[in-house]
């Protein structure tokens, strides 16, 4: 599917990045990796700073020139932080989580995209591909500095990709649904039979699966986003199983999961028996 596509990729050391890096290798891409730490893979990799342009740019050079050309940049980069309480916590101590979210997330991005476009422009080809979040078009409770970063860097691919389209240059976005993680399982999981915390139950009534999103399957839309598709650009492709788009679905469903995991368990295989699979 991508025997021989050239992808450099920043951040290939989350759970996503290692996951996709994988994946594309097993699909034939060339890969060169960009990052503070080396993913341990037999691939190039490039020390740098998101955040620093000299850093970066230097990384840059020896990444594209390490594969002799660049298809595809896929940007994992990003960093998040405690929910905020303006009311409660320290004023200076909020200013300086905004400034380190901020950073990464969307001054590197922009650093991103203003030094790997340069390349494509030159070429008139090249496609660039961030990692956003449903944070990118909704709220997320406490969650100040990250929602700003998020909803910034769909400007920026929006931006972008209408500047960059005359050059054959294509700008995009994938936004993953909230996966389980070693992480973020302390912010899913609560209580001594790790039931679903109060916020794990707040994302998953509103996804229509009633379900978390997997590592493969967020693989499966980045892998698809990097298949040449001349007309795709300035957009933002969710793959969370519709938590951004739902309004008010399965009231069982919701009923369920408020009651707890066990309930919800019984439910999916009532609706199993109801509705029987087809092998």
């Amino acid at each position: 599917m991508l025997k021989d596509h050239k992808l450099v990729i920043i951040g290939g050391n989350s759970a996503i990045g290692e996951c996709f890096l994988d994946a594309a290798m097993a699909q034939g891409a060339a890969c060169a990796v960009i990052g503070r730490s080396d993913p341990g893979k037999d691939l190039p990799f490039f020390v740098a700073d998101i955040t620093s342009l000299d850093e970066l740019s230097v990384a840059a050079n020896k990444a594209i020139g390490s594969l002799d050309g660049i298809d595809t940049l896929v940007n994992f980069a990003g960093t998040h932080h405690a929910p905020m309480d303006f009311c409660k916590d320290d004023p200076q101590k909020l200013l300086s989580e905004y400034h380190r979210v901020m950073d990464v997330n969307l001054t590197g991005a922009f650093l991103a995209t203003m030094i790997f476009s340069k390349h494509m422009i030159g070429r008139r080809h090249g496609h660039i591909l961030h990692l956003c979040s449903n944070a990118s078009r909704l709220s997320l409770y406490g969650s100040y500095a990250y929602n700003i970063s998020k909803h910034g860097l769909e400007g920026l691919i929006k931006t972008a990709a209408a500047q960059l389209a005359p050059f054959g240059v294509r700008v995009n976005g994938v936004a993953p649904g909230t996966i389980e993680t070693a992480l973020n399982r302390s912010l899913l999981r609560s209580g001594e039979n790790g039931g679903y915390s109060l916020r794990a139950s707040a994302i998953l009534a509103h996804t229509p699966t009633k379900k978390f999103a997997t590592l493969d399957g967020i693989a499966e839309t980045l892998l698809a986003t990097c298949i040449p598709q001349r007309h795709l650009t300035g957009n933002v492709i969710f793959c969370d199983d519709g938590y951004n788009i739902e309004g008010h679905s399965w009231p069982a469903g919701n009923a369920a999961l408020y009651s707890g995991e066990e309930a919800l368990q019984t439910l999916f295989t009532h609706l199993n028996q109801d509705y029987p699979h087809e092998h």
